[in-house]
């Protein structure tokens, strides 16, 4: 807990700078009063939470005997399941202490009035464009899902909230907005799900304060047209990308993501930060993409129409100057993408490996060798293992404790398999064909074999694929009990992700001593996708803060650490799941060339000439 006032922003860059330096959801309405005259419909999200990530009515907790579950009923796989190992997990790894707890505030102590300017105000007023003053609003829009996010809301404070919440319904009544903030000096912030990690809504705090107005983009979230015999879906940016897959799949066609990742993110957001949304090989957002609309200052860029042409490679592509650009150049409005039909049968093969080395091998070979269709793939080190099998939910009895008795044995005697040093692989496999997906299935447990795999079924696959839904709740859940988490991804060729791993690893470790935390953190590397060049990882880690006085400083210390030796063996500053944000300026810019960086800020200042986007810049 931060004693006396919260790091602002350029103390938490200063900060950086000293440890670099070498020695859809559901709205309801609702009718507020912005001053006696004017009284404005705002929509408030009654399901999601202010303070923490996700749902208000999913959350962890311990019954009196101890068990931890998870409350809801949003996800099948654990919702109101009960978890017999996560407690013994947590009190061992994190060292938790039931009776230890550190309870959120209630609201946050203070919210600043808005910042309006009335000119702006008046020049939207007469479209019929929605806007919010409310502190409610604004604080639900004034963050996204990091732990630094969450942290200063559940303990803290946050320095500044955007002075207004804008809830545009079409492209003409964004290009409204836009030309209205350009006019009258106002800064803008598209706002997708807010599903964000990288703190990219944190507003600037300026002396000479403009008003800071967010774009709330999920009331444009139709679908303007889908032709079957051509294979695209051209949909408005505001659309939340899990809705689209569900509406896809009636007609038997799909985008090819996975839940986890596209829960609460909008395809703006996930095109605005370059995200594919997935783990799955084959399909690949960005190269889905067909044509984007987007509003700038300077005007509206491409036309997404209804009837595309098939792709071309004329002249050079302005679509990739956007991708990733996340909010920095201006609103996407609505996309073009290329769909796939659904292919009907899918199967998880799980397979343990001796040693995170040979799960490597083993993941480069049958990518690099095309032993199947690659659909998707993951990997678990031997920390993250521990992890996936503390969300077991069979209740331990005799037979399953024999049971379990008796496998270790074989393993570890026959297969040479040691609980604490082997490791899990996850791959997807899909066919039009049972009986393919049986040979296909075969073929790569036939190559597993020949690095020490072994078959390990499909279920505890299937978890470590989808537990990631959850790990943000149980983030949230663990702050209570002194706990602080967080992870970073990278991509990083293959001869140097062993190398990395472990140095990453050991540096946030090292980090931690030298904070002097209670006990060792907890440090776990996943393999999220496989390339033929080389894999996306996420580093994934806790410490307990008990004993210190600025836990948040201290993550801010492992993070920075861990980044500098990311960068040491050129791997990147992030992978396209989660972008770069204000979180990562910093490392970006020092991980590009001067040339790069011209660049960039020529196109910005083509595009955004009245730095209408600033407040999310990149460079």
């Amino acid at each position: 807990m931060y004693e006396g006032s919260p790091p602002n922003t350029a103390q938490r860059l200063q900060l950086l700078v000293e440890h670099l330096s070498p020695p859809s959801s559901s709205s309801t309405s609702e009718r507020r009063t912005l001053s006696p005259s004017e009284t404005l419909i705002v929509r408030t999200n009654s399901e999601i939470k202010w303070n923490g990530h996700g749902y208000r009515d999913t959350y962890f907790e311990f019954d009196d005997k101890g068990t931890a579950s998870l409350t809801g009923f949003r996800y099948s796989k654990y919702s109101s399941k009960e978890f017999h190992d996560l407690r013994p997990w947590l009190e061992q790894t994190l060292r938790i202490n039931l009776k230890t707890t550190l309870p959120s505030q209630p609201t946050m102590p203070s919210i600043h009035s808005p910042v309006v300017n009335h000119e702006f105000y008046d020049m939207i007023k007469p479209y019929g464009i929605q806007i919010s003053f409310s502190e409610q609003d604004r604080l639900c829009h004034g963050h996204g899902r990091s732990t630094s996010d969450i942290y200063r809301l559940r303990y803290s404070n946050i320095a500044r909230l955007p002075d207004a919440v804008i809830w545009p319904e079409s492209h003409e009544q964004v290009e409204t907005i836009v030309c209205a903030s350009q006019n009258c000096n106002v800064g803008l912030i598209p706002y997708g799900g807010g599903s964000n990690d990288v703190n990219a809504l944190e507003c600037p705090v300026e002396e000479d304060r403009r008003m800071i107005v967010v774009l709330d983009m999920r009331q444009m979230n139709r679908i303007l047209g889908l032709s079957k015999e051509n294979m695209f879906v051209t949909v408005e940016a505001g659309a939340v990308a899990k809705d689209l897959e569900k509406e896809l799949r009636k007609d038997g066609f799909t985008l090819g993501w996975g839940a986890e990742s596209v829960e609460f993110s909008t395809l703006g957001s996930l095109t605005a930060r370059r995200s594919s949304g997935i783990e799955k090989k084959f399909y690949d957002f960005t190269k889905s993409i067909i044509e984007i609309q987007m509003v700038t200052p300077a005007g509206t860029v491409q036309h997404a129409s209804t009837t595309p042409p098939p792709p071309t490679t004329v002249g050079p592509s302005l679509l990739h100057i956007f991708l990733g650009s996340e909010g920095t150049l201006g609103v996407i409005t609505s996309l073009t993408l290329k769909i796939y039909r659904l292919i009907p049968h899918r199967r998880v093969v799980s397979l343990y490996f001796p040693t995170f080395q040979t799960g490597l091998l083993f993941l480069r070979e049958i990518t690099q060798r095309n032993v199947v269709k690659l659909v998707g793939a993951r990997m678990v080190d031997e920390v993250g293992l521990d992890l996936v099998q503390a969300f077991n939910t069979q209740a331990p009895n005799l037979t399953s404790i024999f049971k379990d008795v008796i496998k270790r044995y074989y393993w570890k005697k026959v297969k040479n398999l040691v609980r604490g040093k082997m490791c899990l692989a996850a791959i997807i496999l899909e066919s039009e064909d049972v009986g393919k997906l049986q040979v296909y299935e075969q073929r790569v447990i036939g190559v597993a074999e020949k690095f020490g795999g072994v078959d390990g079924g499909w279920e505890i696959g299937d978890h470590v694929f989808s537990i990631s839904q959850t790990l943000p709740y149980l983030r949230d859940f663990l702050m209570d009990y002194y706990v602080i988490s967080d992870s970073l991804d990278t991509t990083i060729s293959w001869s140097h992700v062993q190398e990395l791993s472990e140095n990453v690893k050991n540096t946030i470790k090292a980090t931690c001593r030298a904070q002097s935390a209670k006990a060792s953190p907890w440090v776990a590397v996943r393999v999220d996708t496989v390339y033929d060049t080389g894999v996306s990882l996420t580093f994934m880690y806790g410490f307990n803060f008990w004993n210190l006085s600025d836990p948040h400083g201290a993550l801010l210390r492992v993070e920075q650490a861990a980044m500098v030796e990311i960068l040491k063996l050129r791997g990147s500053v992030s992978h396209h799941t989660t972008g770069i944000g204000k979180r990562k300026k910093e490392m970006f810019i020092e991980s590009s060339s001067e040339t790069s960086l011209a660049v960039l800020k020529s196109v910005k200042k083509t595009l955004d000439p009245s730095n209408v986007f600033c407040v999310q810049n990149l460079i």
